[in-house]
């Protein structure tokens, strides 16, 4: 992901990401989508997934970015949180 910086800006909401990508029918013309399915995305938590690659990348080129988990996507914090709560549950199996 992009820093930071002057050469790249960090949106932190869906909704940003949907005024920058042009609003609801332009995604729907990048991605593929419906755009009555691309308007029901507000009301859902992250924008489905399998839309990270090609709306992270329209934001590239636009020297944006915005969080993986806003599609949904598993950071290296939650991946090692769930690893860690494995370990203690099979631990505790173990233990019992």
């Amino acid at each position: 992901m992009a820093r930071n910086s002057p050469e790249s800006r960090l949106l932190e909401t869906k909704a940003e990401v949907m005024k920058e990508l042009g609003g609801i029918h332009p995604v729907a013309a990048l991605t593929g989508a419906d755009w009555k399915n691309v308007e029901t995305w507000n009301r859902a938590a992250t924008f489905p997934s399998r839309y990270f690659l090609v709306m992270f990348w329209a934001l590239r080129r636009k020297r944006l970015s915005a969080p993986p988990e806003l599609w949904g996507m598993v950071t290296p914090v939650e991946r090692k949180q769930a690893l860690s709560a494995m370990v203690s549950i099979q631990k505790d199996r173990l233990a019992s």
